[in-house]
């Protein structure tokens, strides 16, 4: 019997119907979403694979001396390329290309080659072109840079013979005067991984550019590069060029000409490097091996000479970085590679006694004409044996007999530590009818100290600077958990304790008060210039702080750490700083921001400052300025909130009339030259870093010391001002003053060689 075979019906045909109406939905929606969600993005995607850009390199700017000395500049180099796509057919033939090749750029032809020469972690030609045949044939593959000139040219004579062959001219640095200027110039290198995705986008090709590493040619980086240009060739699927779509020219780096001296800095490593010598030789052995000296123009922060010693040779790093070379200078415990000028810290010692000065006049300290005695020694009595002497704490003056009855220039002029104490941290046993009571003061002092660019970076054209240390009283007990102590004062009233300083902060902080009362930004560009020398851009001198009160209605310039202190989470550094907690784009605007901050007159009543805040050339805000723990902390046990103090003129003067008496009757007394008036101070900062200890040199009482001297001439009207540091070299008026004298000399035969007024 036949048995009728009947469609789905019931259950099964509704849910027959459910899945192909299921079906058709999800094949509408993903079509849809291919067609309009996802239609941009696979056009393109099919447009880029259609298109390929080849970027084209520009020429790096040059970087010239004061005088257009060139201290770096670019030399051709020859870099070997094949493309896989126009290698011979035959194996035979691709195999004979790639061992003419070898025998002329020294790179194995094949992977046997590689391992039958013991060369087993170099790549050979073959398994380079293999990998670059797979990606795009048509793409050239980098076989080797920076070959031999006569390599080169063989190999552009054997081209007919080396079908898929070709050498391509790019440029690699060079470094005429190496290590006398390596830590200012600084050196180029590859592209690291953290950085390459950004610098993709910006034009590099990690392949072949490289960028700055120190120095100018790192913090001048986005000036010098230029911008590379581009080329748009419509391509085929194996990455053929068919057309060329649109081309843009590359725009060449600008040049850089830095305020540099180069004759005055060679003079400055002589007199540095023969003072070394001469000290280690008095010895008869080695005492010190580091030093620094830096010359600057006073009146406008120009940077005339900066030598860190010892050096390193740059021109090692100029086509490829010597990773031997390398890697000895980097474990060298003299850090060559360090500029000491502006990534070291030290004690200043006695030249910190100039912003002392300043403070102990300014907060009505002491009259400048009152004598104070010193016996050679000061006892500062325990807190828990008052009676007891031997239990007090000593601080003794350098001349152990003293200096007797000695007021303010005189205490300058002879570096007089006893006095340097007293006024500073007071002396209960001088009435307070003479002496203000406890002197100047932990918080006075760090106000004045901060005013002056201490703990603050000054914003030098070079990566790397440190910002200094002046405690307040908080920081003591923040970072050790003890409080802070009268002791503590006296050492920190004449450079020593937890007072650390930069080269350079110390001789810009000198400068403030030998020009008058201006803190400059350390300049070493001078200006930016154009392929054909004609300048783009001229650095002026820039104020970031003004020491003295303006009178005439201006705004004052105050430094982003004071504002940080004045204006806390609201500050300019903490808007602009990413990581600070009120960080916000929109109110970070350096070149429009103003504030204003209150400030005792001539009177004592109090009136208001409008000021604003220098931002150094490509200063990014990753200085770490913003730190809540300071600006909560600063005020506290104060009887008064912080207000930015401010100088007068007078004040100044009377500084720098001990700093001329410190040379013609004081500690540097010989560092004056026959034909020019010369002042200055000395310094010798007693220290205790790894070294010295592990060397069994810090005993009490008998600590080694840094040599300092800051000095400038003429005292009339100064014209260059001068630091010299020398690690270990003990007395400063010995060692340090010499080396400023003959930079000095230097510096005035220069200008009458040259001709100059």
């Amino acid at each position: 019997m036949n048995r009728r075979i009947l469609p789905f019906q019931g259950w099964r045909l509704l849910v027959f119907q459910a899945v192909v109406v299921f079906s058709l939905l999800v094949l509408v929606v993903r079509t849809g979403e291919l067609q309009f969600v996802r239609g941009t993005q696979f056009i393109e995607d099919a447009e880029e694979n259609r298109l390929q850009v080849s970027l084209i390199a520009a020429p790096r700017g040059a970087i010239y001396d004061r005088y257009r000395v060139p201290l770096a500049k670019n030399d051709p180099a020859y870099n070997v390329l094949i493309t896989p796509a126009d290698l011979p057919e035959e194996d035979a033939e691709t195999l004979d290309v790639y061992n003419r090749l070898s025998a002329l750029i020294d790179v194995p032809a094949t992977r046997a080659a590689a391992d039958a020469a013991g060369r087993t972690t170099e790549r050979s030609i073959d398994e380079m072109v293999r990998e670059g045949l797979g990606i795009a044939p048509f793409t050239p593959v980098v076989i080797a840079t920076d070959v031999e000139r006569t390599a080169a040219f063989r190999i552009m004579e054997q081209t007919q013979m080396m079908p898929g062959v070709e050498v391509q001219v790019a440029s690699v640095r060079e470094y005429p005067t190496g290590a006398l200027t390596a830590h200012i110039i600084g050196y180029l290198g590859p592209i690291g991984p953290e950085e390459e995705q950004r610098l993709r986008e910006l034009g590099y090709n990690p392949a072949f550019d490289r960028i700055g590493y120190a120095g100018i040619e790192a913090y001048m980086e986005d000036q010098l590069a230029g911008q590379r240009g581009t080329q748009t060739w419509v391509v085929d699927v194996a990455g053929q060029p068919l057309q060329l779509v649109e081309e843009q020219g590359f725009q060449a780096g600008e040049s850089v000409q830095l305020t540099l001296d180069l004759e005055l800095q060679k003079a400055a490593q002589d007199a540095l490097t023969r003072e070394i010598n001469l000290v280690n030789k008095e010895a008869n052995r080695v005492v010190t091996q580091q030093g620094v000296v830096i010359a600057m123009d006073p009146n406008n922060g120009e940077i005339l000479a900066m030598v860190s010693w010892p050096s390193y040779d740059n021109t090692r790093f100029a086509r490829n970085i010597d990773g031997d070379y390398y890697f000895n200078q980097f474990d060298d415990p003299l850090r060559p590679l360090v500029n000491h000028a502006i990534s070291a810290l030290y004690p200043p010692g006695s030249v910190w006694k100039l912003i002392t000065s300043v403070g102990v006049v300014e907060e009505d300290v002491i009259d400048v004409n009152q004598p104070l005695f010193d016996p050679g020694r000061l006892v500062l009595p325990n807190a828990f044996a008052p009676f007891d002497e031997a239990a007090g704490q000593v601080f003794v003056c350098w001349k152990s007999d003293g200096h007797g009855e000695i007021a303010l220039v005189d205490a300058i002029a002879q570096s007089c530590d006893v006095y340097f104490y007293q006024v500073g941290g007071g002396n209960p046993e001088v009435s307070t009818a003479l002496l203000k009571e406890g002197g100047l003061g932990i918080f006075d002092l760090y106000r004045w100290a901060t005013a002056f660019g201490i703990g603050s970076e000054l914003g030098v054209e070079l990566p790397g600077e440190l910002a200094g240390r002046m405690p307040d009283s908080q920081w003591k007990r923040r970072n050790y958990g003890e409080s802070w102590s009268t002791g503590d004062t006296y050492n920190a009233a004449f450079g020593q304790g937890y007072v650390t300083v930069s080269p350079l902060q110390l001789l810009f902080s000198s400068a403030a008060i030998i020009n008058g009362g201006t803190l400059y930004e350390p300049h070493l560009v001078k200006n930016l210039q154009d392929a054909n020398g004609n300048i783009i851009e001229e650095f002026q001198p820039e104020a970031i702080r003004t020491i003295l009160k303006p009178t005439d209605g201006s705004e004052a310039v105050l430094l982003l750490q004071e504002d940080m202190l004045l204006n806390g989470p609201n500050s300019l550094a903490c808007r602009c700083e990413e990581d600070s907690d009120t960080y916000d784009p929109a109110l970070c605007t350096p070149d429009d921001y103003h504030s204003s901050t209150t400030n005792a007159s001539g009177t004592g009543a109090l009136e208001t400052i409008n000021y604003t805040v220098n931002v150094p050339f490509n200063y990014t805000f990753n200085g770490g300025v913003c730190d809540p723990l300071e600006y909560e902390s600063i005020n506290l046990n104060q009887d008064d909130e912080y207000t930015p103090p401010f100088a007068q003129t007078s004040t100044l003067e009377l500084v720098r009339t001990g700093m001329r008496q410190a040379v013609t009757v004081g500690t540097a007394s010989g560092a004056d030259l026959t034909y020019v008036n010369v002042a200055g101070k000395t310094g010798t900062a007693e220290y205790c870093d790894d070294i010295a200890w592990a060397q069994g040199l810090c005993e009490a009482g008998s600590w080694p010391a840094h040599a300092w001297f800051v000095g400038y001439a003429p005292y009339e009207n100064p014209e260059i001002a001068v630091i010299a540091f020398v690690y270990n070299g003990d007395e400063g008026s010995a060692v340090a003053a010499p080396i400023v004298n003959e930079v000095l000399d230097a510096y005035f035969k220069l200008k009458i060689q040259r001709g100059q007024q």
